[in-house]
């Protein structure tokens, strides 16, 4: 076909050049909107569809270019409109977008802000955005004309033009959805206090643009500066079924063909891959050349610097990359070092990376019988047959139907008739689904905990060995590792472990919040606000480890820590300014403890396991020493 390349020569390139580059996915996970704006090369005359309008001079940020056959998006839409339709209301689709007035959804009002010793002023000077920056102890100021952004679900981040090129720079902000704030950027993620600016240039052209956009060619070392192009802004139907023009060219060739055409060599496919035609690894790879934590293989890593990585669907990503697997990974240590991405036998510890869950757990590796195997489309449905503005769907695009117990009775039906024998909950309660116990809340991203996507069942020698809440005491927040261990030995006879003094006195969630690192203390304080947990457990001894977590040394934690708080009706006009907490202690301490001296009466806490004595009294002692033992290791989990 003209203008295009067999997969089997491009695999051939692959193998080129043996660097071993060590490329840990992207250092962020972001969600972006995508823009109308689209800068298509001029030369796509062939291949039977119409040419884009050619390429915009822009010089100050990556162009948008249809080359290596692609062809947008906007080419699938014609003749797979509910397709695109489904497609177009996802985060998929909304990952990075030109700055315009109609994208832009952060508040650039020109109000001020303070943080770390630097004064951020957001502006909208006539329909451009800018962001000042000036130093309160120095004479350093920065004006930064905004050109690009990433997020468009949690959060926006902006991005500006260096002058190296197309290369960006990130602002130090990000606007928050959910608080309707800006917060610094390092502060909208887990990771410590760093004060003063962060100057983080290229981060975007190095690392974002290669899940955040589709068919990126990065261009680091072009003569003229970074000259960073893509095929498509978001991930696109490209990024999925691979570039579509000999797809096109043999779809329009079949319609103007006289008589039927007898099928080409390659095209029984149609020259496009459809995920669910492919094996359930094959299929899984798609989703995993962005969900999963990675380590590149002998690869030509420079030429990936080039012309981006040489993964197209239906390739077999193994061939390219290592995904970290097991506490006997050899790269499992220097990735912890780098980056507290996984619990210490290697399971995944931030979200965005679910490949790595599934292909660990049993249901993908128990049997070679693809009909049997779990794969990301078991549950997840990238087009959804509902209403295209069903934003509901859109925030984990579940298929339809497979948000419950449905989506594992695919496999495991036997469960339907003895659903309470099996799992010793009433049927109609949160202990009755499927995901709570074997997909738990233990990964990390976006200012919340993420269920894990290691199908696993409750151990709590597992929670002994790795750290990692069990399901059980993730939801039961008020009992003991203890209480956990005997129920698992009633239940499903699993043997119950040594367990110390204080994990069998002291509630597992207090342990974890007291004595545990920053990771595990964000994850008690997301599910001190889960409602599920919160009906398990009851609320009203949790205001008073709340509130110790406002306070926390990680700016996310005391974030996750306020909102859990909110969620308790009682606490719910409580105002807090995560960012300023310690100028704060003496109002909020008192604001609550009032609260929560007339929201409980005479009905306060007075179990030991929750460190209350028998008058309702919090136990400081134990509490104190506790605390004192916390694990004050520096940790840094970002998406």
């Amino acid at each position: 076909m003209v203008g295009t390349t067999s997969r089997s020569e491009r695999r051939g390139r692959t193998k080129v050049i043996s660097i071993v580059a060590a490329v840990y996915g992207c250092s962020v996970i972001v969600l972006g909107i995508l823009g109308c704006q689209q800068e298509k090369s001029a030369s796509q005359q062939s291949g039977g569809y119409d040419a884009a309008a050619p390429a915009t001079e822009v010089s100050n940020r990556p162009l948008e270019t249809l080359e290596r056959g692609y062809v947008s998006s906007t080419a699938c839409r014609d003749c797979h409109r509910d397709e695109h339709n489904a497609w177009a209301t996802s985060w998929h689709r909304t990952m990075t977008q030109v700055v315009t007035p109609e994208t832009v959804a952060g508040r650039f009002d020109g109000a001020e802000m303070e943080f770390y010793g630097w004064k951020f002023r957001p502006e909208n000077r006539d329909g451009k955005f800018w962001f000042h920056i000036e130093g309160t102890q120095s004479n350093r100021k920065f004006d930064h004309e905004l050109v690009m952004m990433t997020g468009s679900h949690s959060m926006q981040k902006y991005w500006y033009s260096t002058g190296n090129g197309r290369e960006l720079g990130m602002v130090p902000m990000v606007y928050v959805f959910e608080a309707e704030r800006w917060m610094p950027e390092h502060s909208a993620f887990l990771r410590p206090t760093e004060p003063g600016l962060a100057v983080r240039k290229g981060d975007w052209n190095n690392g974002c643009n290669q899940c955040h956009a589709t068919g990126s060619q990065p261009r680091l070392h072009a003569p003229e500066g970074i000259d960073t192009r893509v095929a498509e802004f978001g991930i696109s139907c490209e990024a999925c079924h691979g570039p579509g023009e000999q797809h096109i060219v043999e779809m329009r060739a079949r319609e103007n063909a006289p008589q039927p055409l007898s099928p080409s060599p390659l095209s029984s496919d149609l020259f496009i891959v459809h995920p669910a035609n492919l094996s359930a690894k094959r299929s899984a790879q798609i989703c995993g050349q962005c969900h999963g934590a990675w380590v590149m293989k002998k690869f030509a890593g420079s030429d990936w610097a080039n012309i981006g990585h040489h993964f197209r669907p239906g390739d077999d990503l193994d061939d390219t990359r290592h995904y970290i697997q097991g506490e006997g990974d050899v790269h499992l240590q220097e990735q912890v070092k780098a980056e507290d991405s996984f619990w210490p036998d290697g399971q995944i510890r931030v979200t965005g990376r679910e490949y790595n869950g599934l292909i660990g757990s049993p249901c993908f590796n128990h049997d070679k019988d693809d009909s049997k195997r779990m794969t990301c489309t078991s549950c997840h449905d990238m087009h959804a047959s509902t209403t295209v503005a069903d934003k509901t769907w859109a925030n984990d695009q579940l298929g339809k139907g497979l948000d419950g117990n449905a989506a594992c009775f695919q496999c495991h039906d036997s469960y339907r008739e003895n659903l309470v024998q099996h799992t010793h909950h009433p049927p109609d309660s949160s202990g009755s689904n499927c995901y709570n116990c074997h997909m738990p809340h233990t990964s990390y991203g976006l200012l919340k905990a993420v269920r894990s996507h290691t199908i696993t069942s409750p151990s709590v020698a597992e929670s002994l060995a790795t750290g990692r809440p069990n399901a059980c005491n993730q939801c039961h927040l008020d009992q003991t590792l203890e209480w956990s261990a005997q129920k698992l030995n009633e239940f499903y006879g699993q043997e119950v472990p040594a367990l110390t003094q204080d994990q069998s006195t002291v509630a597992a969630s207090i342990l974890w919040m007291l004595k545990g690192d920053a990771g595990q203390r964000a994850l008690m304080a997301w599910s001190l606000g889960w409602q599920e947990a919160q009906q398990a457990s009851a609320t009203h001894w949790m205001p008073f480890f709340l509130t110790d977590l406002m306070f926390d040394d990680y700016d996310a934690v005391r974030y996750i820590a306020h909102r859990s708080l909110r969620s308790i009706p009682a606490f719910s006009s409580v105002e807090f300014d995560h960012m300023k907490p310690h100028g704060q202690y003496d109002r909020i301490m008192t604001e609550i403890m009032s609260i929560w001296m007339q929201s409980v009466g005479d009905q306060k806490p007075t179990d030991s396991k929750l460190l209350f004595d028998e008058t309702g009294n919090p136990r400081m002692d134990i509490y104190g020493t506790l605390r004192s033992l916390r694990d004050n290791r520096r940790v840094i989990i970002t998406e």
